[in-house]
C-alpha cells in the first residue's frame, strides 16, 4: 500500500505512539483525581507530553498549552475568545468558517486564484473594527504554508488577536513561537505530530486573557461552581483522553529526533518531484503554485474526469489519496474546482519515497489509457 492521505491523518504511526497506547491501557488512571500510584503516573505522563510539546513550539511555560479533542475544538475556544470583527480567508477549513459563520460578524479575505495569500492583503483588510485575525498556517488543499510573520506583527501592533490554525503544518513545517508574536496556536495530535486521532491542543500566550469553554470538573477549587479561568484547566474539563495524550507524547518526540527542518526538506523534494512527474503526463492540472513553500501536498484534477471516480481507481491500485472538497469550500471556490467535484490531493510526508510517486505517476498513465 501506497499512503499518500497524510493531510487527514498520518500513517503509519511511530512504533513508540502504540507501544505508548499500549502502556497508557495498562497503567493509566485518572489525572488529577487521586494520589494513588496510577493517578500519579497519568498526571506525570500528560506533564510530560504538555513539556514535549513546549520544546517544539518553543514555548516557556508549558501550561499556557491545553489539550483537546483535536484542531477544530481549540478553534471553537479560541473563536470564542474573539471580540470586534473577525478576519478569516478565503482558504480557510470549515473549522474556522463554521466557527466564524455560527458567531456572526467576520469578514473573508480572498486569496488569489492560485490560493496565495499575500500578507499585505491580509494587512492592508485590518480596520479598527478588527478584534481578531483567524487564518490558517498551510493549507490543506493547494499546501502553501502563508508567510505569516508580517500579519502577526501587524496584529500585535494594533492590539488585535492572531490566531493560526496550524493543524497541517504543526510537525512538519518550523513554528516557533518565541519569534513570531502569535497570540493564540490551535494544532492536532494525529497528523504531522504522529499521535492517535481525538487529539489536539491550544497554545494561549501569556497576555491573552481566557475564559472557560465548558463548565464542570478540573480536579481543583472543586468548591468554586465556576469553573477555574487560568490555564490550562479552563479548557481541560472533565477527564481529559489521557491514552491520546501518552501517546501523543511519543509522536512529539518522534518529530524532535528527526528534526522538523528534516522532515519540512524532506517534504518538499517529495513534492517536487511529485509536480516534476505530474508535468510529463497529459491532462493533468496541479493546483497552487509551485514557486512558494507548501508542505508534502499536492492537489490536481485529470481533464475530464471526476476526481472521485479517479481516487477509486487509485484506491484499487493501493494507493490512498482524498478526492472531493476537503472541508474547505471557499478554496476550492478560489481555485475555480467547486464545479469539477474538488481535487484529489495527495498529501505525502517524509516516509514517502520517490519510488512511490514513480508507481502513481504509471498509474495514472494507466488509468488514462483504461479510460
Amino acid at each position: 500500500m501506497i499512503y499518500m492521505d497524510n493531510g487527514a491523518t498520518s500513517y503509519p504511526k511511530p512504533p513508540g505512539v502504540r507501544e505508548a497506547l499500549l502502556q497508557a491501557l495498562e497503567h493509566c488512571g485518572n489525572p488529577g483525581r487521586g494520589s494513588h500510584e496510577l493517578a500519579v503516573w497519568s498526571g506525570s505522563q500528560i506533564l510530560e507530553t504538555r513539556e514535549a510539546l513546549a520544546r517544539l513550539l518553543h514555548v516557556d511555560d508549558p501550561f499556557r498549552i491545553a489539550f483537546t479533542m483535536n484542531a477544530t475544538h481549540a478553534l471553537n475556544i479560541a473563536i470564542h475568545l474573539c471580540y470586534g470583527e473577525i478576519l478569516t480567508t478565503s482558504m480557510d477549513h470549515n473549522s474556522v468558517l463554521r466557527p466564524c459563520a455560527k458567531r456572526g460578524y467576520y469578514r473573508i479575505v480572498r486569496a488569489d486564484s492560485d490560493g496565495h495569500i499575500s500578507p499585505s492583503r491580509v494587512i492592508s483588510a485590518l480596520s479598527d473594527m478588527t478584534g481578531a485575525v483567524v487564518m490558517t498556517h498551510a493549507s490543506n488543499v493547494t499546501g502553501e504554508i502563508y508567510d505569516i510573520e508580517p500579519i502577526a506583527r501587524a496584529c500585535r501592533q494594533r492590539g488585535i488577536l492572531f490566531i493560526l490554525d496550524a493543524a497541517q503544518s504543526v510537525g512538519n513545517t518550523v513554528l516557533d513561537l518565541s519569534s513570531i508574536p502569535i497570540d493564540i496556536v490551535c494544532m492536532t495530535g494525529h497528523k504531522g505530530l504522529f499521535g492517535t486521532q481525538g487529539t489536539g491542543a491550544i497554545y494561549v500566550a501569556p497576555h491573552v486573557s481566557t475564559r472557560a469553554y465548558m463548565s464542570g470538573g478540573t480536579g481543583t477549587q472543586s468548591f468554586n461552581l465556576l469553573t477555574p479561568e487560568q490555564m490550562p484547566e479552563c479548557y481541560e474539563v472533565g477527564t481529559v483522553n489521557t491514552h491520546g495524550i501518552c501517546a501523543l507524547r511519543k509522536g512529539i518526540e518522534y518529530v524532535l529526533s528527526w528534526g522538523v527542518d528534516n522532515i519540512h526538506q524532506k517534504d518538499r523534494e517529495l513534492r517536487e518531484y511529485m509536480l516534476c512527474a505530474f508535468e510529463k503526463i497529459p491532462g493533468v492540472i496541479v493546483y497552487g503554485n509551485k514557486r512558494y513553500d507548501s508542505t508534502g501536498v499536492v492537489s490536481m484534477n485529470l481533464e475530464g474526469y471526476d476526481p472521485a471516480v479517479f481516487a477509486s481507481y487509485l484506491a484499487s491500485r493501493e494507493i490512498c489519496v482524498r478526492a472531493g472538497f476537503h472541508c474547505a469550500p471557499l478554496a476550492h471556490q478560489t481555485l475555480g474546482t467547486n464545479n469539477l467535484g474538488g481535487t484529489v490531493r495527495f498529501s505525502m510526508n517524509h516516509k514517502n519515497t520517490k519510488a512511490e510517486i514513480d508507481y502513481v505517476a504509471e498509474a495514472i498513465e494507466d488509468f488514462r489509457k483504461k479510460c
